[in-house]
């Protein structure tokens, strides 16, 4: 049975770390679409390939994901604090749980600079979301 969870695991891993091209200037704007781009060194399991970020109001969103086409979910109440000019913190109920900075991406032909938008939400929970990746 190890085998088998253990293969599953790598599969998982492998299905979710897929290099997708991006824009790499990005433009620093949160709100938007996102899809999964996995920089090798930081990789972890995701739980969606895709993310959609609204603004409610001015530092206030709310994302939405589709967790691998099991249903859709949302995650209100999202703030975004600018702690310098490439880079935002986010949090919800005052816990962090992301941010979306001009950073280095690393891909298997290179490295390049560009915004990347990190979340882990209740990583240890149901509803769990975990994703690294680039606007659309």
């Amino acid at each position: 049975m190890k085998p088998f969870i253990l293969l599953c695991t790598l599969l998982a891993f492998l299905t979710g770390c897929q290099k997708d091209t991006a824009d790499p200037s990005g433009d620093g704007v949160l709100a938007g679409s996102f899809r999964l781009e996995v920089d090798p060194v930081r990789c972890a399991l995701p739980t969606t390939q895709r993310v959609t970020i609204h603004q409610v109001s001015d530092d206030i969103y709310r994302v939405e994901y589709d967790r691998f086409g099991s249903g859709s979910y949302k995650l209100a109440g999202v703030v975004a604090k600018k702690n310098s000019a490439t880079a935002f913190e986010l949090f919800v109920d005052d816990q962090p749980v992301g941010q979306y900075a001009f950073e280095e991406l690393r891909t298997i032909n290179g490295s390049r600079k560009t915004w990347v938008l990190s979340i882990h939400y209740h990583v240890d929970q149901t509803e769990n979301l975990a994703f690294m990746g680039v606007k659309e």
